[in-house]
């Protein structure tokens, strides 16, 4: 410790040699304490540095106590400082003090400090330093630096203390992890009973499983045919292999479950109703909710494809979406193996189809079932699953207890089976060769994946029925939406912080309880745990939900698949974190809003149509469509035709059914998770809003009325762009929520796209030229989905219950108000990351540190521009590194002047304070580069010299925005046009007056 005074160096220098120590010094005293005890270890703990000061701290005893870790302890009057050694070496006797010594310690009292008792000091309490909201990338400690999660060589924890497995390059852990059903047999089967008889049908079939304790059928009395013929074509003769197809369930289910065939031909699943309307609005094809479309159509419905008034958007439908609904066959590949009907869930599937089953005549069938389970996942077994052999279930056996992965059969496709599961599906791009590697490499559902977070419940053991009840899968939709069967909300188990979640007494006399009891006794994992006198949740629509229940002081849910007891937290038995302390958090927002950690979204869907297509364009690239890839891989070349799914059928060869004219190439330009567009859903809160699709047409067909006209956005009936996004509920619900900025102070967020690019904001302007031209303005971006006067560019949807935000609430995101700070900073604080309490921008990791390093700091010029080339910003303008340099001068020149302009507004430059955090130079490949980094409205390039395809780019900006928006009358048909004609021309320097960009004039 330094003494300034030099009064206190002459007694150091005379007393310290002498031997007097500081406790010595004390004993000399009328006042002075007890001495103290050292340490047993010293090199624990010193704690000489905290409890020795000088001057002594501001702070009162009991903020310097709790700082310390100390117990509170009085002050006294006591000698000034002196330092404590670890260890006091022995002294020879002092000599005796001189006169003058003497005298200066008798004048000490009067300079001196207050001072604790010294006390050991405890051990500092572990605590988290880093949060999964610091990195944009929830797997970054594992992936560290490479872009490929499969690239990996060693298992990793996240920061969210998550563990995850090694993806090696050997794609083994991969294709372990797609063929993992998640299930186990005697949970989901409960008692298995084989058959051993060997008469009739089970002359054949002798070791089938019984189907059901329930259903103790003669096999005729469910499949047909002719159990006593001696031929198998006779025996086979009028059978149905599916009897709870939609086809022939009336007939045989029909006979004890006439009701439930009702509800599920009325069901969302069935119908595809809300798939076909609202794909058809965003076309222009139909009024929004005037019209309804249905597979299975009632006496309001009109039956689909519509046989007199055709439209492109039905061929669409026909040969891409239709493929997934309740009676459309699945392609015979890893991951979409199931059956139609009511088995399409009762009877369940592995993702690489094989049986476990002891059927005789299935067994016989499998003559080498291990190379066919060697190569059930490698992409050229999905290339021709319409054309290989089918899959069989598990067992021959119903359940209730149905597995997530029975569920995910349909629910994939970037759709919250994904989701759940942790699972982000590749976007379709060219391969550079199609080498034994490609070809050989693992695939799910026809598809390359990333390996991200998975929600919370499924980390814990839950599946998807342990939340959505039959209630939600059955019956007729309130509305034509997509999702407004959906019944279950969170604060239905968690409850809120003023609220328990509402119970129902299963009275064995009440008929209600006797039909819930009924229920639950099918189930094999909940018959032995729900019983008449439990208490029982209800939910916010009033639906019984047996399998939870009240325990005691606690709700407990045992899971329907697994019989696995889990405790649910209740809000209401939680101390508030500071978010939650925010009433409009609670009351205006869905949980998800933060709660979710990522989101999968497709953005910016490319459709390119052609009736005889070259397909020696197309064969390096990996779609995941089942029939373009067949058509890519047979041989000899197919024709230009699709496989109409309404009418598809599956055989145990392959599927069969009509192929119809002109092949639909689908692309999407950027396949992201990290961005997440806030709106409001039906329920009037805040939600995620998703791109389902954003719709860019090229149809190269003769017949076609807009033949030519590339990327062309098709208009709704009522004037909107066919730019869909949807309200969504991310299935990827973590404890720890994201940052604060990663909504307030985001641009993204807010709906106003990238602040680094030009962004458009005259939203009047954008709709005239849409309308009147079908063209979007060159500042378009796909995640701009308004203006900053609240006005929408892209189309909401359903448009009369959710809508993006309004501009007070941009200005609300936009304000760093005192309220908000102390938030942030008492959330921060909650979360115990102190080192990110003085941070103000958007969470800063390593790899920008990085790339500083590597491209030198960027100017607020160069911000807005980025070079595709040369994968940097435009060098223009002032560098950063020089402004500071010139404050510095500057500051260094007028010491006072600066530091007073600093109290009142930092010197920094304003420009450079970003809402969010962009690493320039992340090495993107060129395919990379697409996905992440467009810049402006996403376009389609001319065939390549190289490859002829046609496939999704992003052109970037010219260095300064055009003073006046040119004559788009003057360019081509189309937005690729003006873009080319910008990137001909030479960047030039921008000019200063031109960096904030000015609103388009009327």
């Amino acid at each position: 410790m330094i003494l300034k005074n030099k009064f206190w160096l002459i007694f150091l220098a005379t007393v310290l040699p002498i031997g007097i120590t500081a406790s010595s010094l004390y004993g000399q005293m009328e006042n002075a304490p007890l001495q103290s005890e050292a340490p047993a270890n010293d090199d624990a703990i010193n704690p000489a540095p905290e409890l020795f000061q000088w001057p002594p701290p501001l702070e009162d005893s009991e903020t310097a106590a709790e700082k310390m870790g100390t117990s509170e302890s009085s002050f006294v009057e006591e000698a000034p400082p002196a330092t404590y050694p670890k260890k006091i070496p022995p002294e020879p006797a002092p000599p005796k003090p001189v006169p003058e010594e003497k005298k200066i310690v008798k004048d000490l009292p009067t300079f001196s400090p207050k001072e604790k008792r010294m006390v050991k000091v405890p051990a500092r309490p572990k605590r988290s330093v880093a949060d999964a909201g610091d990195f944009r990338d929830p797997f970054f400690p594992v992936r560290g630096f490479q872009e490929n999660s499969s690239a990996v060589l060693k298992p990793g924890i996240t920061v969210d203390g998550l563990q995850f497995f090694s993806y090696a390059d050997s794609d083994s852990f991969v294709e372990k992890y797609y063929r993992n059903s998640n299930f186990s047999m005697d949970k989901v089967f409960g008692k298995v009973t084989q058959i051993n008889s060997h008469r009739g049908c089970l002359r054949c079939h002798t070791g089938i499983e019984e189907i059901s304790a329930d259903h103790k059928f003669k096999c005729t009395q469910c499949h047909g045919g002719n159990r006593r013929a001696k031929s198998l074509a006779s025996a086979h003769k009028d059978m149905v292999p599916n009897p709870s197809d939609l086809e022939h369930a009336g007939k045989f289910c029909g006979k004890c479950h006439a009701d439930q065939i009702e509800k599920v031909e009325q069901s969302q699943m069935a119908s595809a109703e809300g798939m076909i309307n609202i794909t058809r609005y965003a076309w222009g094809a139909q009024a929004y909710g005037k019209i309804n479309y249905s597979l299975r159509p009632n006496e309001n419905e009109t039956a689909f494809p519509p046989v007199d008034k055709k439209h492109a958007v039905d061929s669409f439908l026909q040969t891409k979406c239709l493929r997934c609904h309740l009676q459309a066959p699945a392609p015979h590949r890893a991951g979409d193996y199931r059956a139609t009907g009511c088995a399409a869930c009762h009877m369940v599937y592995g993702n690489d189809g094989l049986t476990l089953s002891q059927d005789r005549a299935i067994q016989s069938k499998k003559q080498n079932p291990y190379q066919e389970n060697k190569t059930v996942f490698q992409r050229g077994n999905a290339a021709n699953s319409l054309t290989s052999k089918r899959g069989y279930p598990v067992i021959h056996k119903f359940t209730s207890a149905i597995p997530s992965v029975q569920c995910e059969h349909c629910h994939n496709d970037n759709g919250i089976g994904n989701e759940f599961e942790g699972l982000l599906r590749k976007p379709s791009r060219p391969s550079a060769t199609q080498s034994r590697v490609n070809t050989e490499k693992p695939l799910l559902y026809g598809s390359e994946h990333e390996f991200l977070t998975p929600d919370i419940h499924r980390q814990r053991g839950m599946h998807c029925i342990d939340c959505h009840g039959g209630n939600e899968i059955k019956g007729a939709p309130s509305s034509p939406e997509l999702h407004s069967k959906v019944e279950i909300l969170c604060e239905d188990c968690h409850g809120t912080h003023t609220k328990e979640p509402d119970e129902f007494l299963l009275v064995q006399s009440d008929p209600s309880a006797k039909k819930i009891l009924d229920t639950v006794g099918r189930n094999p994992n909940l018959r032995k745990k729900i019983r008449a006198g439990n208490i029982i949740l209800v939910n916010s629509k009033g639906t019984k939900m047996p399998h939870i229940k009240r325990d005691k002081n606690q709700w407990v849910l045992y899971s329907k698949v697994s019989g696995k007891k889990h405790v649910i937290p209740i809000l209401k038995n939680i101390d508030p974190p500071p978010a939650h302390r925010i009433r409009k958090h609670m009351t205006q927002m869905e949980c998800h809003a933060c709660h979710a950690r990522w989101s999968a979204s497709d953005w910016g869907m490319h459709l390119i149509r052609e009736d005889s297509p070259d397909l020696e364009e197309w064969k390096n690239w990996n779609f995941s469509d089942p029939t373009l890839q067949q058509l890519l891989t047979e041989n000899p070349p197919a024709t230009g035709k699709m496989l109409d799914w309404s009418t598809a059928k599956s055989t145990p060869t392959g599927i069969e059914g009509n192929w119809v004219d002109g092949v639909w190439w689908d692309v999407f330009t950027e396949t992201s998770w990290q961005d997440m567009i806030l709106g409001k859903n039906a329920r009037g809160k805040y939600t995620i809003m998703k791109p389902r699709y954003q719709y860019f047409i090229t149809d190269r067909t003769e017949g076609d009325p807009t033949n030519g006209k590339r990327a062309r956005v098709p208009e709704t009936v009522d004037g909107k762009p066919g730019l869909i996004l949807v309200p969504h509920t991310p299935h990827t619900i973590r404890k720890s929520v994201r940052s604060c900025e990663s909504c307030h102070e985001n641009s993204l967020a807010m709906g106003l796209g990238d602040a680094l690019k030009r962004t458009i904001t005259d939203g009047k302007r954008f709709a005239r030229e849409f309308n009147s031209k079908n063209r979007l303005l060159p500042q378009f971006q796909l995640k701009q989905v308004l203006t900053n006067k609240g006005l929408h560019l892209q189309t909401a949807v359903p448009s009369k219950e959710s809508r993006f935000l309004l501009g007070k609430e941009i200005k609300t995101l936009q304000n760093k108000s005192a309220i908000y700070r102390i938030i942030r900073h008492l959330n921060l604080q909650h979360l115990k990351l102190p080192r990110l309490l003085a941070r103000s921008e958007f969470p800063y990791d390593l790899r920008h540190k990085t790339n500083e390093k590597k491209f030198g700091l960027s100017s607020p010029v160069e911000d807005l521009y980025y070079d595709f080339n040369n994968n940097k910003f435009f060098a223009s303008g002032t560098s950063l590194k020089d402004i500071i340099e010139k404050r510095l001068e500057e500051a260094a020149q007028t010491p006072e002047e600066p530091m007073r302009r600093q109290e009142e507004k930092p010197w920094m430059p304003q420009e450079i304070e970003r809402p969010g955090e962009f690493a320039p130079g992340q090495e993107f490949t060129s395919e990379r580069r697409n996905e992440q980094l467009e810049t402006s409205a996403p376009v389609i390039s001319e065939p390549s010299q190289n490859t002829g395809a046609w496939f999704p780019e992003t052109t970037p900006p010219a260095a300064e925005p055009p003073s006046e928006p040119p004559t788009l009358d003057e360019e081509g048909n189309s937005i690729l046009d003006f873009f080319q004609g910008i990137i001909k021309q030479e960047p030039p320097p921008p000019d200063p007056d031109d960096l904030e960009q000015q609103p388009f004039a009327e």
